[in-house]
């Protein structure tokens, strides 16, 4: 008596979403798609420590191998070929942060690679719009809390990308006025007030440097900046919104950020994603080029 047999392709594909699975918190939703696939096998929403929905998402992609063959010449790299340049291009466009997820469903690991940021490292590859393989990192493991913390983080860095290419304009553009801003702003009389003008500029500063210290995983110091106009108005009063003493300790915090900033900027731009900028904005890259060490611009 014949029945249907189960492709071997089925299974395979049930094996790995159920090791997937298991490598996700419990409290985060896995919603499965219901329509055609165009390279989205689910997306993840993520729900907080305190059990809240918070209504970030990421799209999956989920491939699975018996057993991945790691590298020859490379030992921490797998190559994932065979995707069609114009899902790349669909995967790279997408409103949601899409990841491949590769399953090696004999040691029941799970490994992850974002298409945003792999795109960008091998930009010029890319443009051909030809064959375009991913190379996953082994240590890009979804393993544990570490795990967990890397893929998250990588996460919100490509969901904010664009605020961040925003943010490294603005740097440039105004990296001289900081600079001006800080030696004309320091070692003034404590008690006295700051006018509107100079807290706008400030809060400019502040917002600017935070944000890109924290895409950028640097040490942030600093309290809100709210924090230090209270303290300014408890100790000289609520005239001004903030005094010289609190401005003055702004802004050496900003002014020591600057240069770590700046370098990390300069090696992403003009190594790390050179042909991802080169492409896009020449102008900028030339101008990050230019920039020494001790970050100074030849052309000030």
């Amino acid at each position: 008596m014949e029945f249907p047999k189960r492709a071997k392709q089925h299974i395979s594909e049930t094996t790995s979403y159920k090791i997937f699975a298991l490598k996700v918190p419990n409290r985060w939703i896995i919603r499965e798609i219901t329509e055609r696939d165009y390279g989205i096998d689910c997306y993840i929403e993520i729900v907080n420590d305190k059990l809240q929905v918070t209504g970030e998402l990421i799209s999956i992609q989920l491939k699975s191998r018996e057993k991945i063959e790691w590298n020859v010449t490379e030992p921490t790299k797998w190559t994932l070929s065979g995707i069609d340049i114009s899902t790349t291009n669909y995967w790279y466009n997408f409103s949601v942060p899409v990841f491949i997820f590769i399953v090696d469903q004999t040691t029941n690991e799970v490994f992850f690679q974002s298409v945003s940021d792999y795109i960008k490292l091998n930009y010029l590859e890319y443009q051909k719009q030809k064959i375009f393989s991913y190379k996953i990192d082994k240590n890009n493991l979804l393993e544990g809390e570490v795990g967990l913390k890397k893929f998250l983080h990588q996460y919100y860095k490509d969901k904010s990308r664009k605020e961040f290419e925003k943010n490294i304009v603005t740097f440039f553009a105004n990296y001289k006025h900081y600079v001006d801003f800080f030696e004309e702003n320091t070692n003034r009389d404590v008690f006295l007030g700051v006018e509107t003008s100079r807290v706008l500029f400030a809060r400019h500063f502040y917002n600017n440097i935070y944000f890109l210290s924290m895409y950028l995983g640097l040490n942030w110091n600093l309290s809100p900046f709210s924090d230090y106009e209270k303290k300014s108005q408890s100790i000289f009063g609520d005239d001004y919104d903030l005094y010289e003493q609190q401005l003055d300790e702004i802004i050496v915090n900003l002014n020591n950020m600057q240069l770590p900033i700046l370098n990390l900027l300069k090696e992403l731009i003009t190594s790390a994603e050179k042909d991802y900028w080169l492409i896009n904005d020449v102008k900028l890259f030339n101008f990050v080029l230019n920039a020494t060490d001790d970050g100074q611009f030849p052309e000030w």
